[in-house]
C-alpha cells in the first residue's frame, strides 16, 4: 500500500481476478435462493454485470509504480440504469478495463463513488468491517459535515483504511449524491 492505495503487481492481479470470479459466483448463488418458508420463497432475482467501468492506470506516484492498480476513467451509467429498470440486481466488481484491453484492480470505494455519481444516486452506503468513523477517544461518530471530515483528515483522526472510504463518501456528496 502507498497512501492507502494497494499496489497491484502481476501476481496480485491474478489473485484479484480469481477472487472476483469466485465471489461473483457465490453472490449469484446466494441471490438465486428461493428458500421455502422465508420471505424469499419462490423469488427469482436476475443478477447482471458487465464491462461498465473503463479504467486507466494510476501510474507512478511519489516514485511508486502502482503497476496494475487503476483508477476509474468512465462509468457506463446508461447500461447500468437499463439493467436496474428491468429490476435486475447489478453486480459491479472493482475491476476495470482500459480502452487498450488492460485489466486493472480498482479501489472499491472509488468504484462505489463513481457509480453513485454517474447514476445520480440518492445515497451511497459503504459497508465496512470496521465499527465506523471514530473520534480521538475511540467513540463512533454518527454524523459529520464536510468541514468536520476535512478537519479530522487534516489532524489525522481519520486515517489508514478508513481514509479512502470517508474521502470517497465526501467526494460523492460534493458531486451530487445527497447523503
Amino acid at each position: 500500500y502507498h497512501k492507502g492505495l494497494r499496489v497491484t503487481d502481476v501476481a496480485a492481479l491474478e489473485c484479484v481476478k480469481a477472487a472476483m470470479g469466485v465471489t461473483r459466483l457465490e453472490i449469484e448463488a446466494l441471490l438465486s435462493q428461493g428458500l421455502p418458508n422465508t420471505p424469499m420463497a419462490g423469488a427469482w432475482m436476475r443478477v447482471t454485470g458487465g464491462n461498465f467501468i473503463t479504467a486507466r492506470p494510476v501510474g507512478v506516484v511519489d516514485g511508486i509504480d502502482y503497476q496494475y492498480t487503476g483508477a476509474v476513467r468512465k462509468i457506463v451509467a446508461e447500461e447500468i440504469s437499463a439493467d436496474l429498470d428491468q429490476q435486475n440486481v447489478v453486480l459491479i466488481s472493482p475491476i476495470g478495463v482500459s480502452p487498450a484491453g488492460e485489466i486493472f484492480n480498482l479501489c472499491m470505494e472509488e468504484v462505489a463513488e463513481a457509480v453513485a455519481v454517474a447514476l445520480q444516486a440518492e445515497k451511497l452506503i459503504l459497508l465496512t468491517n470496521t465499527t465506523g468513523v471514530l473520534d480521538k477517544s475511540g467513540n463512533v461518530i454518527t454524523g459529520l459535515t464536510a468541514k468536520k471530515v476535512n478537519e479530522m483528515i487534516d489532524d489525522g483522526t481519520i486515517s489508514g483504511g478508513m481514509l479512502p472510504k470517508v474521502q470517497c463518501a465526501l467526494d460523492a456528496v460534493k458531486n451530487g449524491v445527497k447523503t
